[in-house]
């Protein structure tokens, strides 16, 4: 076990020496894996960030019933019972102009939306959850509910939530499909850097099979270079993410916050860092292991 852990910390040493020997073209080959495991890392945070904001939304079908600014109180009354008796809804809320106005300017932070303006402009409202979610009941009661006197307009709400939540469906089917391409790139990427390494050393590789080396030791060195190289790559790709993240947060805050709303994208947490390192360690070891392999096919 002791001879075992030996062979594998020399090949490891050798590996880290190489790499370190020649460190612009190291750089260059790290910067190729990083950047490459970059995009699906970008994509998955893009996609996190979405989910958070999806799932804290209800996604309920619900009906905004506006009355027109001038109805009358008996006109509002009337709605309100009506609403009350139809066993198709199963809640309904009203909501005071007053009251939307007083939930407007804490959102906006401010007191003064009334500026030049004689009266409140906004309308008396109600929000109805329907029993029958389906969209030709939606619909239909939509149109029924508009036909009622002083209702100015009826609107089906929570549909961007559920174009929200579609989309990120969407980019979760992306992320796969752009993971599977570029691990693939990865694959062939440190494949390739393998096999020129191979080259190089082919002398020697003839002559420690001449003298009865085992293919495990003479693997045992590439192997060790690939999952530096993944490693390495892997926290490129974090730092590179995390960077462009974090130079793009503050507009997207700022844009956010002129709408009354809070948010920004997820930078790489330690467990998406390490997540992202094991992955492309991985992706560069099967890329090593094909070269390899291939390789030693010819001494056979």
């Amino acid at each position: 076990m002791s001879a075992w852990l030996r062979s594998h910390l020399l090949a490891f040493t050798r590996a880290a020496g190489a790499l370190f020997s020649h460190p612009l073209g190291s750089i260059l080959n790290l910067l190729v894996i990083g950047i490459t495991a970059a995009f699906p890392l970008a994509l998955w945070l893009l996609v996190s960030s979405l989910s958070v904001i999806s799932q804290g939304i209800s996604v309920e079908p619900q009906l905004s019933v506006f009355m027109i600014p001038s109805a009358e109180a008996e006109q509002v009354r009337a709605i309100r019972s009506a609403l009350e008796k139809d066993e198709r809804l199963q809640q309904v809320q009203f909501v005071a102009k007053d009251e939307a106005l007083k939930k407007l300017q804490s959102s906006f932070g401010s007191a003064d939306l009334l500026a030049g303006l004689s009266e409140n402009p906004l309308p008396d409202a109600f929000i109805v959850q329907a029993k029958d979610n389906s969209p030709a009941a939606l619909e239909a009661l939509q149109k029924e509910l508009a036909r009622f006197t002083g209702v100015e307009e009826v609107q089906l709400d929570s549909e961007w939530a559920r174009r929200l939540a579609k989309i990120t469906e969407l980019g979760q089917n992306l992320f796969e499909v752009v993971l599977t391409m570029l691990g693939a790139a990865l694959v062939l990427i440190t494949g390739n850097a393998i096999r020129m390494q191979i080259l190089t050393r082919k002398d020697e590789i003839e002559v420690a099979k001449l003298i009865g080396a085992t293919d495990a030791f003479i693997r045992r060195p590439f192997i060790h270079t690939a999952l530096l190289q993944g490693l390495l790559g892997g926290l490129f790709a974090v730092v590179i993410v995390w960077g462009t993240i974090s130079h793009l947060n503050p507009a997207i805050e700022a844009l956010a916050q002129s709408y009354g709303q809070q948010f920004a994208l997820q930078t790489p947490d330690l467990f998406s860092a390490a997540i992202s390192c094991g992955i492309v360690a991985l992706l560069c070891l099967i890329g090593a292991q094909i070269a390899v392999s291939r390789h030693l096919r010819q001494y056979r």
